[in-house]
């Protein structure tokens, strides 16, 4: 009897292991994946052009709050500068906070050149250089990239700003302003992904601007390359070449999917493309 008991009491103890370890698979796997919508955004806190530390508690009495990844030179971003002016003022109103990031690399991207266009631009809302913690925790991919947060900081809408990013005068549906509308009247925004248009953000390593040298893709440019249906992720149906040979190593979080947060994880260990 004493037996029996003991083989209960272990195998109970081994399920329960089991579904502990779910649960931290789970939580870990959650972790690595870039945020989708309705989930709660960690804060973060990054330096402006002045070389000041800026989080999003510092605005915890806002409304919400609206970050954009932008670029000071990619033709895209720069057709978009008067926008973002019009959207602080329009979103202040609103007690919405907005803040820019620029999370590419080079001499026409760094905090210098920030602090010149954030000046010719006026922009009126603070500009931050990212340490690339932060647009892979989005999985941002373009410049420009929006992500629009509610109060309590859920992702509810993201994307382009609106469905004309490279001519404003054209623009015909206000995708942003649209999902703002939603949220002010307690609706979910409809729709709430679409498609980001611009310029792949740059983390260097696929060009032969440094010595002459091609060096593998950045994990964007393998996202831009391979995600076939634009849903921010490459299914193993859609790898190809090397990474379809190391797809399982990548895939974290045993999903079948590739998300930017993995391929930027494993970016020391991925093979050339």
């Amino acid at each position: 009897m004493k037996g029996i008991i003991y083989l209960i009491f272990a195998f109970g103890s081994i399920i329960t292991g089991l579904n502990a370890q779910q649960e931290r698979g789970h939580d870990v796997s959650k972790k690595m994946s870039s945020y989708q919508i309705g989930d709660k955004v960690e804060d973060f806190s990054l330096v402006n052009t002045e070389g000041t530390a800026v989080s999003l508690s510092h605005y915890n009495e806002a409304n919400g709050y609206l970050i954009v990844f932008t670029s000071n030179v990619c033709p895209f971003a720069v057709a978009s500068e008067k926008k973002l002016v019009q959207l602080q003022e329009e979103m202040s109103s609103l007690g919405y906070a907005m803040v820019a990031i620029n999370s590419n690399i080079g001499d026409e991207e760094n905090l210098h050149a920030m602090k010149s266009k954030a000046a010719e631009a006026n922009f009126s809302f603070p500009y931050l250089k990212d340490d690339a913690s932060v647009y892979s925790k989005f999985g941002a991919t373009k410049t420009p990239h929006v992500f629009l947060l509610d109060k309590e900081m859920r992702l509810r809408y993201m994307g382009s700003i609106d469905d004309s990013p490279r001519s404003p005068d054209e623009v015909e549906e206000e995708f942003l302003l649209n999902a703002i509308g939603a949220l002010e009247n307690n609706q979910a925004p409809d729709p709430a992904v679409t498609k980001s248009i611009g310029c792949p953000i740059k983390r260097g390593g696929e060009s032969a601007s440094r010595g002459g040298r091609k060096g593998p893709p950045s994990p964007e440019a393998l996202m831009e390359r391979m995600d076939a249906n634009n849903d921010g992720k490459i299914s193993k149906e859609e790898a190809k070449g090397p990474l379809a040979n190391d797809f399982d190593r990548l895939d974290s979080d045993k999903d079948g999917q590739l998300t930017l947060a993995e391929l930027s994880k494993h970016k020391k260990g991925r093979p050339s493309h």
